[in-house]
């Protein structure tokens, strides 16, 4: 069983060791295509030449086929660099994205990528997180920089490219890393604009959200009809606590090129209670080349059914 689930897992990476343990290798492969819809949120860390052994283009390989393993994938701390050097390798996948300080190619994206021959997609946009969230490249709530929140509506389609599915909303993030007031406002804007740019679609929230899960922000996310105007927004809850399978992986999403910190889980996929169902969430560890972390984070991978 094992040399079956590495084989099919070597398939999709083609010419390059990327490590996993037997069971990730299973909630990867297990997945029926067909009717399931395999969700990735990774950071995959930004362009940084100071890097060392863990500089990007030691990894972007790595990354890309990671990606390769996914239906819909949120990237944060992006640089356009960084996603040139994925679309290049990527010619399966579309995206969508713009850079947080211009709005156009300067500085880090948040950017959706989908399969082409799976989803087709309609609006999109993006949003800075501030109290005018029209403001472009305005850092806000006593963060030093600017952060967004990047969506699409995406339509599944047939193998003829018509409509096949429910259309629905895919939301990705990044919170602040040091304000907590930013994080803690993030939160309630992102319900807001949820609530505003899909009230009725099945809704995906992706995202490295800088926070715990029994932190405030994410009470403001999932927060019920109780609290505040709760009830008059979508209500979203944590994938890993709707999974029908039994969650795999590391409790932590955070290593910093070094060690898994257990206690630090701080990447999110969010959806709505009802639709979709959640089949199987997985905190995947990819590897280099060189036995080296693909990232200072590690990647959330769930798989849902609409």
């Amino acid at each position: 069983m094992l040399a079956v689930l590495w084989i099919i897992v070597s398939a999709l990476l083609p010419g390059h060791r990327v490590l996993w343990s037997a069971e990730q290798a299973s909630e990867l492969a297990s997945a029926d295509v067909s009717a399931d819809v395999r969700m990735i949120t990774y950071n995959i860390r930004y362009l940084n030449r100071g890097d060392g052994p863990d500089h990007w283009d030691h990894r972007v390989d790595s990354v890309a086929d990671l990606i390769k393993t996914g239906d819909v994938i949120g990237l944060q701390e992006a640089t356009r660099v960084q996603i040139d050097g994925l679309v290049q390798r990527l010619p399966a996948f579309d995206w969508y994205g713009v850079g947080r300080d211009d709005a156009r190619d300067a500085g880090e994206f948040s950017p959706i990528f989908w399969r082409k021959d799976r989803f087709k997609a309609g609006r999109s946009g993006t949003f800075w997180l501030g109290p005018d969230p029209t403001a472009v490249g305005k850092p806000a709530w006593e963060a030093r920089i600017p952060r967004i929140c990047s969506w699409v509506m995406l339509q599944p389609i047939a193998s003829d490219g018509t409509a096949a599915g429910t259309t629905f909303a895919v939301f990705n993030t990044h919170f602040d890393h040091q304000s907590g007031l930013a994080r803690l406002n993030s939160a309630k804007l992102l319900r807001e604009k949820i609530t505003e740019i899909s009230p009725d679609l099945p809704v995906i929230v992706m995202g490295d959200l800088n926070c715990r899960p029994d932190s405030e922000p994410i009470a403001a996310l999932t927060a019920t009809a109780a609290d505040n105007d709760a009830d008059k927004a979508v209500r979203l809850v944590d994938s890993i606590t709707r999974s029908e399978a039994k969650p795999q992986g590391p409790t932590g999403t955070w290593n910093g090129f070094k060690q898994i910190d257990p206690q630090t889980r701080i990447d999110y996929l969010l959806v709505r209670p009802d639709v979709p169902k959640v089949i199987s969430h997985l905190t995947a560890d990819p590897k280099t080349a060189d036995g080296r972390f693909a990232s200072d984070h590690l990647p959330v991978v769930v798989v849902v059914r609409f």
